[in-house]
């Protein structure tokens, strides 16, 4: 008869770095995924500033979230670039993501006409 005393605890230590791994890189899917949302309500909230030209409320809140913007100003339209970077805690991940995972929303809007 075979002795299997400690055959669960081989099997424990062989399937939790693998589990470890999936709950971690749950979590940084999870958080990319929630910046990802929060980034398109500032969205909204940067293109109401932006529409009625309030420069210095549009600096304090994208400094006060740690958010960078760009604009593409076109003849007709504006896009506005939201980015944030999101730091990667898994260790495999964090190297197939390069870590700080950069995430990125944008709108486009018709510039007003003035007459």
């Amino acid at each position: 008869m075979k002795k299997t005393s400690g055959q669960a605890l081989v099997e424990f230590v062989m399937i939790l770095p693998v589990f470890l791994l999936l709950v971690f890189a749950s979590i940084d899917f999870g958080t990319i995924i929630y910046e990802k949302y929060r980034l398109q309500n500032d969205l909204d909230v940067v293109k109401d500033l932006y529409v009625q030209k309030q420069e210095q409320e549009l600096s304090l809140y994208l400094s006060g979230k740690k958010l960078s913007v760009s604009y593409d100003l076109k003849e007709t339209y504006t896009t506005i670039v939201l980015t944030k970077k999101v730091d990667i805690i898994t260790p495999g991940l964090s190297q197939i993501l390069k870590s700080p995972y950069t995430v990125k929303e944008s709108l486009t809007i018709l510039n007003a006409t003035e007459s």
